[in-house]
């Protein structure tokens, strides 16, 4: 029998197909365990409701094979998320709800990151902010507000957030003191106007849709360019004199330095989430979200156009961070 050849060859080459192998496996295995979803703000508000919504989505329409498991990190107007997220920079495990506290906190407080220390995913919609009232509240309309004998107290989210920027805008406008009192999220905004803790909110219409419905909170104004197919009889600032617009947009977004492979794969996920039927009549309808789906690159391109724009807001306003 004729010897097969060199031994050291034959385990070279052996453990050149066997490392081929190998990488070729590890470069089809993302994911290789469960995506985790991470909301910025505590359940019931609208980080938590986006995430869960589409988490659903994916389960029930089987979209994808990984299990999703969504965990909340409140705190600090969404710092503690982006830097929950940070620290797992390069893996793809990880999907983050980013609505406009993405762009303004970082702005408005130094929390050491900012948008580009992430992977833009995708913009899932944008919606508007809105003027609410309890339904006890002598408060009817915008007149009784400007007619008010003594400073009211707003509630919103956190400090330099767009509900904070609203507020100051519809302060302006109507040319009227107002003192804006901060919370850890559309939920807890939501309780404060519905134990009258404050005079009025200015809040995301998906938070308080199902009060306004049951009668228990009134909706006075919107701050979109134009009425909003969701609430067609609620009249904008703009269209009652007041220039005020703002609205806040919805995305996720991954941590920095994933694989092609897995921003591919979130990209495809999420947009495959979108385009289903349960998406508009189980998130956007419901919570009164215009829809307006950006791929990653546009989505990129749209968070510099915003940041560029709530930078100049920001300053203007007093609130631009150090």
């Amino acid at each position: 029998m004729k010897p097969f050849g060199n031994l050291t060859t034959v385990m070279a080459i052996a453990s050149s197909v066997t490392l081929a192998s190998m990488t070729g496996a590890m470069a089809q295995e993302f994911p290789s365990r469960g995506i985790e979803f991470v909301a910025g703000y505590g359940p019931g508000g609208g980080h938590d409701t986006m995430l869960r919504t589409m988490a659903r989505i994916i389960q029930d329409e089987k979209l994808v094979d990984a299990n999703i498991n969504v965990v909340n990190k409140p705190g600090g107007a969404g710092a503690t998320s982006l830097g929950y997220l940070n620290s797992h920079e390069g893996d793809g495990h990880y999907l983050m709800a980013a609505t406009s506290s993405f762009i303004t906190t970082p702005l408005a407080t130094d929390v050491g990151l900012n948008y580009t220390d992430f992977t833009p995913i995708a913009r899932m919609g944008i919606d508007p902010t809105i003027l609410v009232v309890n339904a006890r509240s002598p408060i009817e309309n915008l007149d009784d507000i400007i007619s008010s004998e003594r400073v009211l107290n707003v509630a919103g989210g956190g400090r330099g957030q767009i509900e904070h920027l609203a507020t100051l805008m519809v302060s302006d406008e109507l040319g009227v003191e107002l003192n804006f009192i901060p919370f850890q999220g559309d939920g807890e905004v939501a309780t404060a106007v519905l134990s009258n803790q404050v005079d009025f909110a200015m809040i995301n219409p998906g938070s308080v849709s199902e009060f306004i419905e049951s009668g228990r909170v009134r909706a006075i104004s919107i701050s979109t360019e134009e009425r909003a197919e969701a609430f067609p009889d609620l009249p904008t600032f703009r269209e009652q004199g007041y220039n005020v617009v703002a609205s806040v947009f919805r995305g996720v977004v991954a941590a920095d330095g994933i694989s092609d492979e897995a921003k591919a794969y979130l990209s495809d996920m999420v947009e495959k989430v979108q385009e289903t039927e349960a998406w508009k009549t189980t998130y956007l309808e419901p919570n009164g979200v215009i829809p307006g789906y950006l791929g990653p690159d546009e989505f990129e391109a749209y968070l510099e156009e915003t940041n560029d724009l709530y930078t100049g807001m920001l300053e203007r306003l007093g609130l631009l961070g150090g």
